[in-house]
């Protein structure tokens, strides 16, 4: 989310084509069907922000049809988003559902993962009615694979038993082969998949299709457009037609 990521792309893929976005949700005709009129899949149609990115008139967010905001509100032990507050107020005053990201930097200190939690958790505010949280897990912080397999898991637990929910996981499909050894562990243990998957039909997925549960959101684009925002925006895609699945009861 903060940067470009690296993601494996297989042959073949072509660039997303979003056939139109009505009411905030993403219809995408089903690839290989042979009626001219196919299925439609729905999504819900999303951005997420930082800092980096230019303010935004969420109002004309919302009118183009984006319904979710996820912004970042922390990054590893100490740094806060000096946007999220403010993102917080103007998209939730917009109408859009919201949630946080944490941008994790993972290091060999005791204690590391628990000071992250809960250094999100505090500077998050997250609470009933928000969308779960999110882990942003795209470095390494020189751990192995074990090692980063623990950290994970720890920040999660420590921020899912705050809130009581399960947080999804923001990552690349090259990102968790080459440095979670590609483990099904999470998926089995009920966490959901937030993929980064630039330029492609449908997503790339880690770990066997996310042990076989498939994606739940997908950031389609580092450098998407929304009429009447300037600039780029990473866009994003929840895979279904409302957001209750994924919101703090």
């Amino acid at each position: 989310m903060r940067r470009p990521i690296r993601v494996a792309i297989g042959a073949g893929a072509a660039t997303l084509a979003l056939a139109g976005i009505t009411g905030g949700v993403v219809l995408v005709g089903r690839a290989g069907a042979p009626s001219p009129s196919p299925t439609p899949v729905i999504r819900v149609a999303g951005v997420d922000v930082s800092s980096h990115n230019r303010q935004i008139p969420w109002g004309a967010a919302a009118t183009s049809g984006i319904r979710f905001v996820i912004a970042r509100a922390t990054e590893g032990a100490t740094q806060v988003d000096r946007a999220y507050a403010t993102v917080r107020e103007q998209a939730t005053a917009a109408g859009l559902a919201f949630t946080a990201f944490h941008f994790a930097r993972p290091d060999r200190t005791l204690g590391d993962a628990e000071r992250e939690a809960e250094k999100f958790v505090l500077v998050s505010k997250l609470s009933s009615g928000d969308l779960v949280p999110v882990l942003d897990l795209e470095a390494s912080g020189s751990l192995g694979v074990r090692g980063l397999q623990i950290w994970t898991r720890t920040w999660l637990e420590a921020v899912g038993s705050t809130l009581g929910v399960k947080p999804l996981i923001y990552t690349n499909a090259d990102f968790w082969m080459t440095h979670m050894g590609n483990t099904t562990s999470f998926a089995d243990a009920g966490y959901g998949l937030f993929v980064a998957s630039w330029g492609t039909a449908e997503p790339v997925l880690p770990a066997f299709d996310w042990g076989g549960h498939g994606w739940t959101m997908w950031q389609t684009t580092s450098c998407g457009k929304v009429p009447g925002i300037p600039g780029c925006l990473d866009r994003d895609v929840f895979n279904g037609a409302i957001l209750s699945s994924i919101t703090i009861p």
